[in-house]
């Protein structure tokens, strides 16, 4: 027993050894630039002159900025109505491909997942030229209803071009986690709700959605986590306009650092970017830990 239990200790110091190269790179290139960020936000510095300590100046400054309010709400509105739009989508998606009675299934999902591994710079050009008075998004809906939407000049229709744009970028990143969850149901449970006379949407809400609640939550965090970093199509599409009004907290952080050379500052809210997904982050463990029990 002695002689086991020592092999087990070794084994499990010898796995330290192998997962040391991970932690250096997290440690070096994660942890040491979220600590020295921390650090910095009491400082102000313009990257040439020395630092000058300020304590708690900048986290005061930005309590008042109307401008990081702004972002702040922008990014939040950006993230809900994303997140909202994208696990809809994506579910829809999953459960219209579960279906026997679409066929060439898998040319359908290629071209719905096609978007995730487009750069996202890329698709940032692409959709800038659409969303001109004389792309091909503004004239579909000209002719369609009649109407010309400024989708870059106006500031109520600008947000919601992102998000239009994030969507299609993301869905089918989604719609695959979806279809992984579906394909773990059991085929009995639908086989002997068939039997009882369950339709559909009987097998739907007391299946299908409560078989995926640990899926559905997976994505759902994983989801608000990733869109609330999101920093390249409002960055390539509008840079925050118009009027600021798609200028997100990660778009504000960048141009506090590197256009105003306010780096102290830029730190402070980055801060403030860090614990608001660090929250996301704790829901999501304890939704699973809630889950697992």
């Amino acid at each position: 027993m002695r002689k086991a239990s020592y092999s087990v200790t070794r084994i499990q110091r010898h796995g330290y050894v192998f997962i040391l190269p991970t932690l250096i790179f997290f440690s070096v290139f994660l942890i040491y630039p979220i600590i020295s960020a921390m650090r910095l936000s009491f400082f102000e510095w313009n990257l040439l002159g020395p630092k000058i300590y300020v304590g708690l100046k900048n986290y005061l400054k930005m309590l008042t900025d109307q401008r990081v309010a702004n972002s702040y709400w922008r990014t939040m509105q950006f993230t809900l109505i994303s997140v909202a739009g994208i696990n809809i989508l994506a579910f829809l998606f999953a459960i219209m491909f579960s279906s026997t009675l679409i066929r060439y299934k898998n040319v359908w999902q290629s071209f719905i997942f096609l978007p995730v591994i487009l750069s996202m710079v890329a698709v940032g050009v692409v959709w800038e030229y659409m969303y001109q008075t004389t792309g091909l998004v503004t004239v579909i809906g000209r002719k369609l209803f009649g109407v010309t939407v400024r989708w870059l000049t106006d500031t109520h229709a600008a947000p919601y071009a992102m998000v239009i744009v994030y969507i299609w970028k993301s869905a089918g990143y989604y719609m695959v986690i979806y279809i992984a969850g579906l394909l773990d149901i059991p085929q009995s449970l639908y086989e002997a709700s068939k039997i009882d006379g369950a339709g559909f949407w009987g097998q739907l809400l007391y299946i299908t959605i409560p078989s995926l609640k640990n899926t559905i939550s997976l994505a759902l965090i994983s989801c608000m986590i990733f869109t609330f970093g999101q920093f390249q199509i409002q960055y390539v599409i509008t840079k925050g306009g118009p009027s600021r009004s798609t200028e997100i907290l990660s778009l504000l952080i960048f141009k506090q650092a590197f256009e105003f050379n306010k780096y102290g500052y830029a730190s402070a809210i980055s801060v403030l970017f860090f614990f608001t997904l660090l929250i996301f982050a704790v829901i999501q463990l304890r939704l699973f830990k809630s889950s697992t029990n």
